[in-house]
């Protein structure tokens, strides 16, 4: 036979505990609650009698007033009415002449006004006028296409004299601020082989000068595009 705990020997009894605990309590309670009533209902009464109100003896009798006569009113006294003499009208003007007299007339000294011409504005000298960037490039463009028009070539060879070959070559090239090309092509061909090359030709050999310090500025290097016609002679 194993030997049990102790407590679980008696948990029933445990279980029960917090209900003991939480009767007991409601009992205190219950009983704290009666005396209460007990003693509030045990409070003397206090009873409130009402008395009677003590009679007041009766006013006297005031004594008759005898009547006084009415006292005539004070007529009033005239008074003789004073005119100045001639004498005292003086004597009361004297005063005021003598004192007029006594108060020195203040004098007052006008400061000398000075006038200043106002300074003449010399105007600033004008500025030479600044050239149009606008006109100078254009300046600029117009000389380099007539360049290109003067030294340009055309086509030499028997298959140009059988041909005779006529049209437009619109080329397009880069120059930098130094007028050195950089790039070139053809922008629009005229469909014939020989005078593409002509015009290519034209550009290789041409020689171009600086670009304006006031036209295209902040570039270092600028586009241009030019139409190259080609006639044959005769």
């Amino acid at each position: 036979m194993t030997n049990t705990p102790f407590l679980y020997r008696f948990r029933d009894q445990i279980a029960t505990l917090p209900s003991l605990l939480i009767l007991a309590i409601l009992i205190v309670a219950g009983i704290q609650k009666a005396q209460q009533i007990k003693q509030a209902a045990e409070d003397p009464v206090v009873q409130i009698s009402l008395a009677e109100p003590e009679p007041t003896p009766p006013a006297p009798i005031p004594n008759p007033i005898t009547p006084t006569p009415p006292t005539p009113a004070p007529q009033p006294v005239s008074k003789p009415i004073s005119t100045p003499t001639v004498e005292q009208k003086a004597v009361t003007a004297t005063p005021s002449a003598e004192v007029a007299a006594a108060v020195p007339t203040p004098v007052v000294h006008a400061a000398p006004v000075t006038t200043t011409a106002p300074p003449i504005a010399t105007p600033a000298p004008a500025e030479p006028p600044k050239p149009n960037n606008l006109s100078v490039e254009a300046n600029y463009v117009a000389q380099l296409r007539a360049h290109l028009n003067a030294i340009k070539r055309y086509p030499t060879g028997r298959e140009a004299s059988q041909q005779k070959p006529r049209g437009k070559v619109k080329v397009w090239f880069v120059l930098n601020r130094k007028g050195v090309v950089l790039e070139q092509g053809i922008e629009e061909s005229s469909n014939n082989i020989l005078l593409d090359d002509a015009a290519r030709k034209t550009i290789n050999r041409a020689s171009f000068s600086e670009l304006p310090e006031s036209g295209w500025a902040g570039e270092a290097s600028h586009k241009f595009s030019a139409e190259l016609e080609f006639i044959p002679a005769g």
